[in-house]
């Protein structure tokens, strides 16, 4: 460094800490002796002259974030806070609300217990709804650079989409919703779940709704997508006749193709690992074959053959009274059909009568 110092009059500063190859810091730093910093100010001044305590701030900050659809960060609270008349900056509001643990989406509680992990990749569905599987993928929207994402759940055994959740970000209550609108109120049996280790499926609520809801949630192995490898497979599938045959001028875009291409998806196009059936119809032949009335509104138990698979609280026709009649009837595709956000689980087939 003392080397640095006498060349520094010959030539700029830059030059000599270029050519010593040493960083601007350790050239510029000076030793503080011990002095100890500036302490954060334990009071915050308002408009009006006085001075309040933080604690007083933290529970205006607190009160704020218990408003219905509020979630804000360190920077509209900050804005927020001056609009309450408080003279403080962005840093202090940020020191504050990460010191008591406030700061949006910074801790996801992960303390649901030990993760059950995947013990064999491939995975040999003998029913629908015995194993699901769950990802999330994103979508480029092309006019603003910017990125949304689609959280999906498939059936494995039919490959059928039963329901996903379109949206510019995916936090843990979409998770839990979507599970919601797929397995109902009623806590379920027989029913597995594959997903990675996405902070949105280790999230300790996520975690406790599949326990309490009677769902085995498997974990993949770090770095192991092929442990996953059905919703990944879709994925491809999505990313080849979606995602890189459009450019989206904005999401609402995105999502009215997304919806139709989902349709497509079930209805129209034929799934080679399912015998060049479409899902909705290896769904639906599964049924016929059982001879059990196809309805989504209530799924409570994974549809075990004959003797367990029956889990909607209806009565059941006689196996006479159904041989001669079909079940399911192939939609024609319409580009226009469902313009709105896809929902299988909730598109009721054709019901024998």
């Amino acid at each position: 460094m003392s080397v640095c110092r006498q060349f520094s009059h010959r030539t700029s500063v830059s030059n000599v800490i270029q050519w010593a190859e040493v960083s601007n810091s350790a050239y510029y730093y000076r030793h503080k002796a011990n002095r100890p910093g500036r302490k954060p100010t334990m009071y915050t001044l308002k408009e009006d002259g006085t001075v309040v305590a933080n604690e007083e701030v933290v529970n205006d900050i607190k009160r704020t974030l218990q408003i219905e659809f509020v979630c804000y960060g360190y920077l509209p609270m900050t804005r927020e806070l001056n609009g309450l008349g408080y003279l403080i900056n962005h840093k202090k509001v940020y020191r504050i609300m990460r010191d008591e643990r406030l700061l949006c989406g910074q801790i996801i509680s992960t303390s649901a217990g030990k993760r059950s992990f995947v013990q064999f990749r491939k995975i040999v569905a003998e029913y629908p709804l015995q194993y699901l599987s769950m990802d999330i993928k994103f979508i480029r929207i092309d006019a603003t650079g910017k990125f949304s994402y689609v959280l999906t759940v498939i059936d494995v055994y039919s490959r059928v989409v039963l329901n996903y959740v379109f949206k510019n970000s995916i936090k843990q209550h979409d998770v839990i919703w979507l599970m919601s609108s797929i397995v109902g109120n009623e806590k379920t049996q027989g029913i597995s779940i594959r997903n990675d280790n996405g902070s949105q499926f280790l999230a300790n609520k996520v975690r406790i709704y599949l326990n309490e809801m009677g769902i085995n949630q498997e974990f993949t192995h770090i770095a192991t997508p092929e442990e996953n490898s059905y919703i990944e497979a879709f994925h491809s599938i999505m990313e080849r006749e979606l995602v890189s045959r459009y450019e989206f001028d904005s999401f609402g875009h995105a999502e009215i193709k997304m919806a139709q291409w989902m349709h497509f998806y079930n209805h129209v196009r034929r799934h080679g690992k399912i015998k060049h059936q479409t899902p909705a119809q290896k769904l639906a032949n599964y049924y016929k074959e059982c001879a059990l009335p196809l309805d989504f509104d209530r799924p409570q138990i994974a549809a075990k053959p004959f003797d367990k698979a029956r889990f909607f609280e209806k009565e059941f026709l006689p196996l006479s009274n159904r041989a001669n009649k079909n079940c399911f009837e192939k939609i024609p595709y319409n580009l226009d059909y469902q313009i709105g956000v896809a929902n299988f689980a909730d598109q009721k087939m054709m019901e024998i009568t």
